[in-house]
């Protein structure tokens, strides 16, 4: 599958019932960081185009609250990290 939005690619840290994904991006616009995982919502790209259905998070943050867990999204500058807690 082809990575798109990290120019340095990426890595996953996994601990007990916690999954990070972390990247090494641009992050995301702070004003954004709550809307991350409702349906339909995309951000700019660094080029300023737009792509993508604004899908992936929000699939993702509804199947952690059906298994009782939870999504955080946050900026790391640089990066962005995603972390899922099942909660277990």
């Amino acid at each position: 599958r082809e990575i798109r939005y990290t120019p340095a690619g990426f890595w996953v840290e996994l601990e007990g019932a916690t999954v990070a994904v972390q990247d090494a991006g641009p992050g995301v616009p702070d004003y954004a960081l709550p809307r991350l995982g409702e349906r339909f919502f995309t951000t700019a790209r660094p080029g300023g185009e737009r792509s993508g259905s604004g899908l992936g998070l929000a699939i993702v943050q509804r199947v952690m609250v059906l298994h009782g867990g939870q999504m955080q999204v946050r900026n790391t500058a640089p990066g962005l990290r995603v972390t899922l807690n099942l909660g277990r």
